[in-house]
């Protein structure tokens, strides 16, 4: 099995076999693997993105993507938990146009801020997640306000039963991938957020 990375790396030739997509057998092959036993050859370090002189074949080439350092003003990052562009580092992958990797340009503690709005306001309706197909809208509806007082708790047993927001695994922004129709659809979404650093 620690070869099948090795043959799996190659999403082009992945993706011509039918009825399969090339993401669904890589996601089974890593989550199926036993901690420490996968083959990670064909997995893309981009803290070490800088050093690579040649990529390993079937994996695309790291280049640095440029930022236009004047489109955001450092005092506007500052506002919202960012580092001024001029320090970010950002990659792009040859071949994936759109695609862009920037490895944390928060400020300092900023970063649980953002995790908590992700957890707090990006898990609301209208946005799919991975526990629509489960339940209800209405059981959905606040996943925050339902869990924050269970995760909360120091009593951790496993007896009790895991929150929604222990169980919810993703949630999308934008266009919502639909694995059985294999088609996307826009979603209606508010891309508003606090611009305060920390708080509620």
């Amino acid at each position: 099995m620690g070869k099948m990375a090795a043959a799996v790396a190659s999403l082009a030739t992945l993706a011509a076999e039918p009825r399969e997509d090339a993401f669904r057998k890589l996601f089974r092959f890593y989550r199926q693997s036993r901690p420490g036993t996968a083959d990670l050859g064909a997995v893309i370090d981009f803290s070490e993105a800088h050093l690579a002189r040649s990529p390993k074949p079937g994996v695309p080439q790291v280049v640095r993507f440029p930022l236009n350092v004047s489109s955001v003003t450092e005092r506007d990052a500052e506002r919202v938990g960012l580092e001024p562009v001029s320090k970010w580092r950002a990659y792009g992958l040859e071949g994936y146009p759109g695609f862009i990797f920037i490895p944390n340009p928060f400020l300092p503690g900023c970063q649980r801020h953002w995790v908590k709005q992700c957890l707090k306001l990006y898990s609301q309706k209208p946005n799919v997640c991975n526990l629509d197909k489960h339940m209800t809208k209405e059981e959905t509806q606040g996943l925050w306000e339902q869990s924050k007082e269970v995760l909360r708790s120091k009593e951790v047993t496993k007896r009790r039963p895991r929150s929604l927001l222990e169980r919810l695994r993703w949630v999308t922004l934008g266009y919502h991938y639909n694995w059985d129709s294999k088609s996307k659809s826009p979603l209606p979404v508010d891309f508003r957020v606090s611009k305060q650093k920390q708080g509620s």
